[in-house]
């Protein structure tokens, strides 16, 4: 008899690798009467699959089978309006996810916008549970960047439901017990656990069995040291004022292809008053001040592009070969003003643009979903040859940037709060680490701002791409010509 449309089982079954999927495909597409006996036999093998499971999860006691329920509410509710645009991005990341730890044996399907349905036939509860509390953790870093916050929920819950009452007789889900189940759970779920068993985000009070600091690459902060909220640094400026002056300049950058100065980064200056300490780089941006950093991103992309252009009309061959590098403040490339930030690239010639131009995207919020950094790398991506993503030294986003087409992460030390900063050698053994996590994620790394020759030395040697800081060169008014800087010379020094 054949399964209703609606059959929790045939839509599980649906999702079953089947052998024609397996099959290498004909040198000619069945067509006529031989392309409909191939639907109708993969129709038949569905619902074979579907029946075949319904027996195995509903009718042996001894497995006592459950229903797994993966449920994004919390995530969807905390985006609110942007769900409309991130929910099909969203869906194909879990289901990814979903797929790289189920295997082709253990069936799922989505259940509504934000939710979704496994069934694990071969494994025993435990086993079951495992394999969605990884899931989970998984998720953790693909949609949300790392760890959620500890006074926060966590965006991504797991329940799970006995089949028997889960499932109608004629195949349906009974919708309330589902619901049921994940707001019970979400209820539970305190700000350090998705479920009151295993299911964390990260190692946070699971005592002997904490992931170690080196083995998850970037440094790990737990609770009694967790990075302080930027909104309270004691450096933090406010507005910026009308009788503010602003002002660019370019930093020279070792590259480590070529062994090289090759690139030249831009960097803002801003003097707030007549007399006042110039404060430079991303501590000119108020933190939460969009507009300030929509006046600062405007004025760090026009002067940026026209020194580019003043370089190229010189037609000093050795002065236009560098790369140029453009730091804009992710609160300006989320906003829906981008387009007037980024509008002076036009005036660059395609070739330039091409070859020349990298952009860096710093200031990303923690907790920033995946569906939004890629689709913001995907907008600056056609803008130039390639794109950075400033990071901070408890931050996690190797791996993520690596799979949404980011070429370097990197960090800044004149970023660094007071209680993040060490001496050379603890600082040193640090960016070693990160250097062993961004390799291992196959992404390139960068450090910016490196005041000491000690450090500048040891992070070419430790293999990072490229570094720049006042213990390499001081700034200069504009981009420059490509400088042979051997490697040897740094490791010597």
């Amino acid at each position: 008899m054949s399964a209703k449309p609606t059959s929790i089982w045939l839509r599980l079954a649906q999702s079953l690798r089947t052998i024609w999927d397996d099959d290498a495909p004909d040198s000619q597409a069945p067509v006529g009467k031989a392309k409909v006996q191939a639907n109708r036999s993969r129709t038949e093998a569905t619902e074979l699959a579907a029946n075949t499971l319904r027996d195995q999860l509903l009718n042996d006691p001894t497995l006592q089978a459950r229903l797994h329920i993966i449920s994004l509410a919390e995530f969807r509710e905390s985006v609110g309006d942007k769900w409309a645009r991130l929910a099909d991005k969203v869906a194909m990341i879990v289901e990814q996810v979903i797929r790289r730890h189920v295997g082709r044996d253990n069936p799922f399907c989505r259940d509504g916008e934000d939710s979704w349905i496994l069934a694990f036939p071969r494994l025993s509860p435990d086993q079951a549970r495992q394999c969605t509390l990884g899931i989970i953790d998984d998720l953790g870093r693909h949609l949300f960047g790392g760890e959620t916050p500890l006074n926060q929920k966590p965006m991504a819950v797991a329940a799970e439901v006995f089949v028997a009452d889960a499932v109608a007789d004629d195949g349906d889900l009974h919708a309330h017990r589902i619901r049921a189940a994940v707001d019970e759970r979400r209820a539970r779920s305190g700000p350090e656990t998705v479920s009151e068993s295993a299911n964390r985000w990260t190692s946070m009070g699971r005592g002997d069995q904490a992931i170690k600091a080196d083995d998850m690459g970037w440094e790990s902060m737990d609770a009694t040291s967790a990075r302080k909220s930027i909104a309270f640094d004691p450096d933090m400026i406010g507005p910026l004022p009308p009788t503010a002056k602003l002002s660019l300049l370019w930093r020279p950058t070792w590259v480590a292809s070529g062994e090289a100065i090759s690139a030249y980064g831009a960097r803002i200056i801003r003097i707030d008053r007549d007399g006042a300490e110039p404060i430079e780089g991303v501590r000119a941006y108020p933190p939460g001040d969009e507009k300030t950093a929509l006046t600062l991103d405007r004025f760090v992309v026009a002067n940026a592009v026209r020194d580019i252009k003043a370089g190229a009309r010189s037609g000093d061959e050795a002065a236009n070969q560098a790369s140029v590098i453009v730091p804009i403040s992710w609160s300006s490339l989320a906003s829906d003003q981008r387009g007037s930030i980024v509008v002076p690239f036009s005036d660059l010639t395609q070739q330039i643009r091409n070859t020349r131009l990298v952009v860096e995207i710093f200031g990303i919020p923690d907790g920033t979903a995946t569906p939004e950094l890629e689709a913001v790398v995907s907008y600056v991506r056609s803008l130039c040859r390639e794109v950075l993503v400033r990071t901070h030294l408890s931050a996690k986003r190797s791996s993520l940037a690596a799979e949404i087409g980011v070429s370097m992460v990197g960090l800044d030390l004149s970023e660094l709060l007071p209680e993040e900063k060490m001496d050379d050698e603890h600082l040193l053994e640090t960016l070693d680490r990160i250097q062993e996590s961004t390799a291992r994620d196959g992404i390139g790394c960068y450090l910016w701002s490196a005041r000491r020759r000690r450090v500048v030395g040891g992070v070419v040697k430790g293999g990072f791409g490229m570094v720049n800081g006042p213990g390499l060169m001081k700034d200069i008014p504009r981009p420059a010509m490509v400088v042979p800087a051997p490697r040897s010379r740094f490791i010597a020094a």
